[in-house]
């Protein structure tokens, strides 16, 4: 049977049953919430609000409760978007699931006031890419994301007995790089989207890509990459 290493952040790991394919999952990276800024976030007169993971939901589920009729809600993808939802609120996904797709659904729109709501490791691409374009933007970090050490080695060790390695974020790749940046070069990778598969291409290593930058897309990915073999 193939055999699938997915990495990935804490608290999002579910059962995956995929024919033909052995999947581990492993939480290689631990999910910090700063709860001093959590009790600071204000989403007053804001026009837009950007949650950038379903993560977010979670910490401030009460204060988004509270958003008006009057402000759009925008999710980095169907997962995030489907836990907003669960609050009663309305939310939009962009074409694309990420930064790069938050940012161009953001330029057809009337400039506001925008909140964006985040972990402290992203970049600041759409902070300033919003800013340029004309929109106010105020940004959160609400947590932080930081290795797990224990998983980490777990996973340095794994890497070398499985076939696909996959990637959920940047971050991912960026907890075991120093351990397994050589043995990757000798498996499938599967970078989750743009973002983590520039980081990857960076260190030498061209991985397998979805068109949709979600878990269901990456398992799509799998099934054809193993058809073609």
């Amino acid at each position: 049977m193939t055999k699938v290493l997915i990495l990935r952040a804490s608290g999002k790991i579910k059962p995956i049953f995929l024919s033909g394919f052995d999947v581990i999952q492993i939480p290689v990276i631990n999910v910090i919430p700063n709860e001093e800024l959590i009790n600071k976030v204000s989403l007053n007169d804001a026009n837009y609000v950007i949650i950038m993971s379903s993560v977010v939901v979670r910490y401030l589920s009460e204060k988004l409760k509270q958003l008006g009729g009057g402000t759009l809600v925008i999710g980095v993808g169907p997962r995030t978007c489907d836990e907003v939802q669960k609050l009663g609120l309305r939310c939009e996904v962009p074409r694309e699931f990420s930064s790069h797709g938050i940012v161009e659904l953001m330029s057809k729109l009337p400039r506001g006031k925008v909140v964006v709501l985040r972990s402290s490791r992203g970049s600041d691409y759409i902070r300033n890419e919003l800013g340029r374009i004309g929109h106010e933007v105020v940004e959160y970090g609400i947590y932080d994301l930081r290795p797990d050490p224990i998983n980490v080695g777990v996973a340095c060790r794994l890497i070398n007995h499985v076939d696909y390695v996959v990637f959920m974020s940047p971050m991912t790749y960026e907890a075991v790089r120093e351990c397994a940046r050589e043995a990757l070069k000798g498996r499938v990778v599967v970078a989750i989207g743009r973002v983590t598969a520039d980081r990857l291409r960076e260190d030498g290593i061209n991985p397998l890509m979805p068109s949709e930058y979600t878990l269901n897309g990456v398992l799509r990915v799998l099934i054809e990459s193993l058809n073609d073999y």
